[in-house]
């Protein structure tokens, strides 16, 4: 299942061109509706992909539009982050190129998940799981068949779990890479609710 909007391949073709100095400053001194805007073009291409992502969950599609809608609400923003966040305007971003956005808290609690997220060396199939289990979370409001959501969210974390004993057999904690991140994942959503005003 693919996680990014890039291939691997394809990353390790581009070079890790960062911004430099001028071009981080330049964002920074963007008034900030306009740099909120840049993010928000950046979102929106990025909901179609999420949408494609979550249509190749098995069983996604047979739940309730209502369902489908309410957890694609909440789990784009995660996934997007997950594979926008670093990369933006073609090259690839720290914390510092987002300061005008004026949510601090915001963009460093991104920056730790990805990092948390990084540090972990998950695959790509690692990925797609644990992906796929945030955004199948069954404690989101207005949800309508709660029990259809859990049931599915726990099919997949059982693969999440399958899959991580398999590929990390010595010395890895496979119980902490799905719960914890979640517990992060969460902390990220809700500070984004903050920011948005939801």
């Amino acid at each position: 299942m693919e996680t990014c909007q890039y291939l691997r391949e394809e990353l390790q073709q581009m070079t890790w061109q960062a911004f430099l100095q001028e071009e981080m400053e330049n964002y920074q001194n963007k008034p900030r509706e306009v740099m909120w805007q840049l993010c928000a073009i950046k979102v929106t291409e990025a909901i179609q992909y999420v949408v494609e992502f979550a249509k190749r969950i098995d069983g996604f599609m047979e739940l309730c539009q209502n369902d489908q809608i309410v957890l694609l609400k909440a789990g784009t923003s995660w996934i997007w982050r997950k594979n926008n966040t670093v990369y933006f305007d073609g090259k690839y971003a720290g914390p510092d190129v987002f300061k005008s956005l004026g949510c601090d808290d915001l963009i460093s609690s991104v920056f730790e998940f990805g990092k948390n997220l990084c540090s972990m060396h998950l695959s790509e199939d690692e990925i797609a799981l644990f992906s796929a289990f945030v955004l199948m979370s069954a404690d989101r409001s207005w949800l309508q068949e709660k029990v259809k959501v859990e049931k599915l969210q726990q099919k997949i974390q059982l693969a999440l779990q399958h899959v991580l004993q398999k590929n990390h057999r010595e010395g890895r904690h496979t119980d902490k890479v799905d719960m914890q991140s979640v517990d992060a994942a969460s902390a990220v959503q809700q500070t984004h609710g903050e920011a948005d005003g939801l």
